[in-house]
Formats: C-alpha cells, structure tokens, sequence
C-alpha cells in the first residue's frame, strides 16, 4: 500500500512539476488546478501500469549511471563534433550485457543519451545493441555493464 502511494506522489510531483514549468506566471489557482489533474494524471498512470501488469524492478546500479551520465554526455559531444570533423572510422554495432539487476529499459535511456551512442535493439532484457561512434566504452556503460568474461 506504501508503495502505491509513493508512486502516486512521484507521478504527481512530476506532472505538477510539468504543468508549472509551461505556466509563465503561476497564480494559486494555477497551483489548484494543476495539483488536481496531477493527481487525476497520477491516478491514472498508476492504473494502466497496474492493467498492463507491468512490475518496476531492475533498478541495480541506476544511482552510479545517473551520476555517471552528465560525464558521458560530454564525452559524448566531444566524440560526435571529432566524427563530423573526420570519418568515422571507429564507428561500430556491439552488444552490450548489462549486470545483474538493471533493467535494458532504464539502462538503454541512459546509455542511448549520449550523444556518440544510438540503442538500436533490445533483444532481452540484460542486454542491449549499440551503435557508437567510440571503439571504447563509456561512463555510463561502465557502471551498468558486466564485466568482460575472463577466456
């Protein structure tokens, strides 16, 4: 029951959140308003994951890739302005096994925003395809990455 009311919470803080953000000027009508159809937002949101049966799990090193991320934003930039000034050679497609407990789905969002880096399969969920425009890893992939199997 806690959990459900936390995911509520959470939905409505980020649509309240939402709704503000594209308001100019807020008067304390607005704030009524948009706290009612977060809610009413949140409400629903909570129900079609409920119908849909999905299950919020996976979320094993989702801390160290979020704070790993601006880093590899950067890099990221870095590498796509040096593709544009010279061929891409480096470019490769690579499947990338995730460690036990993360997700694809959160991982592949976060590893696909980089700038140098496109998510372009999700065959299971321990593993994505990547197509990057860097031979090596980035900082992100570090942290939600298994480690190289020893031959």
């Amino acid at each position: 029951m806690l959990a459900r009311l936390v995911e509520i919470v959470v939905w409505g803080a980020v649509l309240s959140g939402l709704t503000v953000v594209f308001i100019s000027v807020v008067s304390p009508v607005e704030l009524v308003v948009a706290g009612v159809a977060a809610l009413g937002g949140a409400l629903a949101a909570q129900r079609m994951r409920l119908a849909a049966g999905v299950h919020i799990a996976g979320g094993r090193g989702a801390v160290r890739a979020l704070v790993a991320l601006p880093r590899a934003v950067l890099r990221g930039f870095a590498v796509l302005v040096a593709a544009m000034a010279a061929a891409p050679s480096a470019a490769r497609v690579r499947r990338i096994r995730l460690r036990p407990g993360a997700a694809a789905g959160w991982a592949g969002v976060l590893i696909a925003a980089s700038p140098d880096t496109c998510v372009i399969d999700v065959p299971s969920d321990d593993e994505v395809v990547v197509h990057a425009l860097r031979p090596g890893t980035g900082p992100v992939e570090e942290t939600v990455a298994r480690a190289p199997e020893a031959p």
